[in-house]
């Protein structure tokens, strides 16, 4: 049986669904949720403390989806938060997995361990770049694992996906697709730098096979499932799934790089403009995977959700 934690979240619900269709799975999070579980599927609620060895009983794997994204709050009551949710809340989900038997960790980091953009392929031995404090609390939780993991004899498997699409996703990619909605002229014709994403759909069936295939006691993978597109490309897509013109125009992206310092939006514009591809072809072999969303059917699912 497979634990999965943070199922109230967005990947954690397709995860916890996706499981439940292939057997018994046992969602971990605060609060029960208000979404529909299958029969195959539990649930234990922790409250708002980390989860006891009870949660875990039964359960010979755990995904670790739990964590805090999708906000530049990094610190309440003078506590910082990514460390306190993305690292320490990691390691006593593993120290109480250990307790219960769990005999692997499979723990959801981020490729922004590797910086905000890359000239080159991204791999999971690429150097790096840790610009930010959601980074900074992955690389942390990831180090530490590590090493609990290793005095424990408990296989450790860290997924370090790019942003995650798919249909009622939140962050970047939501804020795009409301842009390309409205109708409005954007300045994107010259953004061409092509950008790896992963439907949810895609990244739940990868931690799956993590989760089940044999592996080494310590992997490393970044993941990736051909969804690959320039921002420019991206629009155009987006605008033709919800049936509207493409309105975009070219625009020098040096004085969209001004404007965006000046804004102190430098990091947005990176994202937009700038590459970062991943090179997935090790997390392929090593699980013997393989994406079941194709990415263009799985992108028209996710505008025309919206759109609905």
């Amino acid at each position: 049986m497979i634990a999965v934690t943070g199922a109230n979240g967005y990947i954690g619900r397709a995860t916890l669904h996706l499981l439940a269709r292939e057997g018994l799975v046992v969602g971990v999070g605060r609060a029960v949720p208000a979404f529909h579980l299958s029969p195959s599927a539990s649930w234990r609620a922790t409250g708002a403390t980390a989860p006891q060895p009870t949660a875990f009983t039964g359960c010979d794997s755990v995904i670790h989806l739990a964590g805090r994204a999708h906000t530049t709050v990094a610190t309440t009551d003078g506590q910082d938060q990514f460390d306190l949710v993305n690292r320490r809340l990691a390691l006593d989900t593993a120290v109480a997995a250990r307790a219960a038997g769990v005999r692997r960790f499979v723990f959801v980091s981020t490729i922004g361990v590797h910086g905000n953009w890359s000239a080159e392929l991204v791999r999971a031995n690429s150097p790096l770049r840790l610009e930010t404090p959601y980074a900074r609390s992955k690389w942390a939780a990831e180090q530490e694992l590590a090493r609990l993991c290793g005095d424990a004899g408990m296989t450790l498997c860290i997924v370090r996906p790019p942003m995650v699409y798919g249909p009622g996703c939140p962050g970047n990619f939501q804020r795009l697709l409301r842009l390309v909605a409205s109708g409005l002229p954007l300045p994107f014709g010259s953004m061409r730098s092509v950008r790896s994403f992963v439907h949810v759909e895609n990244l739940a069936s990868f931690l799956a096979a993590c989760a089940t295939r044999t592996l080494p006691a310590h992997s490393v993978f970044v993941i990736g499932d051909g969804s690959d597109w320039s921002t420019g490309q991206l629009v155009r897509a987006m605008a033709e799934a919800l049936g509207k013109r493409s309105r975009t125009f070219p625009f020098p992206l040096g004085l969209l790089r001004l404007a965006a310092g000046a804004a102190d939006r430098i990091r947005e514009m990176d994202s937009l403009s700038r590459p970062m591809r991943v090179d997935a072809s090790a997390a392929w072999q090593a699980c013997a995977w393989q994406p079941s969303v194709e990415p263009a059917s799985g992108l028209c699912d996710a505008v025309r959700a919206y759109a609905i």
